[in-house]
């Protein structure tokens, strides 16, 4: 079953996580990142949504991947801690 989450988290700016994801495995369908920080180059944040997309929700694997993803750009006003934090927000009830 498909399932459709949202979530919006206050790190050093605003991060909005609108997600949908396959429930009884927790994969990733689809992901839309936005909110007031910076990502520079900004293709870097499509970049990012790609990577995730087909990923398992789980910490570890979201944080890596944020973090491999971050090493080739400057974020300003969120870290790969709290994207990680913003995306698994989007589980909890």
């Amino acid at each position: 079953m498909l399932k459709t989450a949202h979530n919006v988290y206050k790190s050093k700016k605003l991060i909005k996580i609108s997600l949908e994801y396959i429930d009884d495995v927790k994969v990733i369908k689809s992901i839309r990142i936005t909110g007031d920080f910076f990502l520079y180059p900004e293709e870097a944040l499509d970049q990012l949504e790609s990577l995730l997309i087909g990923m398992k929700i789980d910490r570890h694997s979201i944080k890596e991947t944020i973090e491999n993803a971050l090493q080739k750009c400057e974020p300003f006003g969120f870290d790969s801690e709290s994207l990680t934090d913003a995306i698994l927000g989007c589980l909890k009830p």
